[in-house]
């Protein structure tokens, strides 16, 4: 006798030729609060009691002072180095070296500083125009490598942080050494050399830089002739040379400006929260730089917004590890669950999926299958 099927309904994926910019936005937000949820359930079963998680991640974070004061301190590195790594995105350059280049940045900001270079009311332009200098380089080695000798830029960039890191080792345990107590870590820099804080915030003006490279970076993307031919570059390579692009110059210029905002990361930390040179600026950047860059889908505006919601994030996994003693790979653990959330409903934007109701198929027995 014949079987009929027992699945009275089929899945069926279609790819979507045009993707409306409101169901990108929607599928964002869905796959963030479905992460959050995520997050809550990990969070309930760590023995976090769930009528805390509203004052943890919503009044703390954004609704106290102390809370606004460390979100956006943090957001202003991780804006930075995240928009490093979306413009290189945005031409299917890997940056993985944010670190390095940050570094390199830091390394520049605390030469003119330790050197004395200019009159003391330039110190802080050239300060940032070396830091930006610093990334630039950086970021630029990699590129050179690529479109000269066609090298893995991930191999490159992610070789360069290890370069960088043992190179500001070495200045610290060497000549950059505080003198005062011989400590691994540069001279204090003078008061016009840092940058200064809000009134009653530990704020710095570091927040107006990374308002000014979204600013930036946004209408380079959006209005632009090189966002147009960067555009064109990340669709296709080869037609772009048929074309006559540029597609050398064009990795070139995208990879130093990437840089060069990564270094002013390592600025803003050097000048706006250490006031000096130590051995831990340029740690744990990686990882975020790259989910960020992820989540505001390479956009500036929406890397901006991403930032701040990461750094919400690691404000509400300091208290919790205060409060409830949870282990330090917690913070990291809930960012993978928004991360991996959000790569999951980007099949809502890359297919139209529908419901079909199938037709129920004969299916024939073993035995009048052999026959």
């Amino acid at each position: 006798m014949p079987e009929l099927s027992a699945l009275p309904y089929r899945l069926v994926l279609s790819p979507r030729l045009a993707v409306p910019r409101w169901l990108t936005a929607a599928t964002l937000v869905g796959g963030i609060l479905f992460g959050l949820l995520c997050c809550a359930i990990l969070l309930i079963a760590f023995g976090v009691p769930a009528n805390d998680l509203g004052n943890e991640f919503i009044l703390y974070v954004f609704g106290n002072k102390a809370g606004l004061d460390q979100t956006f301190t943090r957001a202003i590195s991780l804006v930075l180095v995240s928009m490093s790594v979306a413009l290189c995105l945005r031409i299917r350059f890997w940056n993985i070296g944010v670190e390095g280049q940050l570094w390199m940045g830091a390394l520049g900001a605390t030469a003119v500083s330790f050197y004395h270079v200019g009159p003391w009311f330039l110190r802080m332009p050239l300060m940032i125009l070396a830091a930006a200098a610093g990334g630039a380089l950086w970021c630029g080695i990699a590129a050179v490598a690529k479109v000269r000798l066609r090298a893995d830029e991930v191999i490159t960039t992610l070789l360069l942080n290890y370069v960088a890191y043992l190179l500001a080792q070495d200045l610290l345990y060497g000549i950059w050494r505080n003198p005062s107590d011989s400590f691994p870590v540069s001279p204090p820099f003078a008061s016009y050399e840092r940058l200064p804080d809000f009134p009653g915030w530990h704020l710095h003006y570091g927040l107006f830089i990374a308002l000014i490279v979204t600013v930036f970076c946004w209408w380079l993307c959006r209005y632009s002739r090189f966002g147009l031919l960067s555009k064109a570059v990340a669709e296709n390579r080869t037609a772009s040379r048929a074309l006559g692009i540029p597609v050398a110059r064009i990795t070139l210029m995208t990879a130093c400006l990437a840089g060069a905002v990564s270094g002013l990361a390592g600025f803003s930390i050097t000048a706006g929260e250490e006031h000096r040179l130590t051995q831990f600026v340029g740690n744990d950047y990686i990882f975020p730089s790259i989910a960020i860059a992820y989540l505001g889908r390479a956009n500036p505006v929406g890397v901006f917004i991403a930032a701040l919601a990461v750094a919400g994030l690691y404000t509400a996994g300091d208290s919790l590890k205060a409060f409830y003693q949870l282990p330090n790979t917690m913070v990291v653990t809930m960012e993978a669950f928004l991360l991996l959330t959000v790569a999951a409903f980007d099949v809502f934007v890359r297919y139209r999926i529908t419901l079909i109701k199938a037709r129920p198929k004969p299916v024939a027995a073993v035995g009048e299958r052999a026959a």
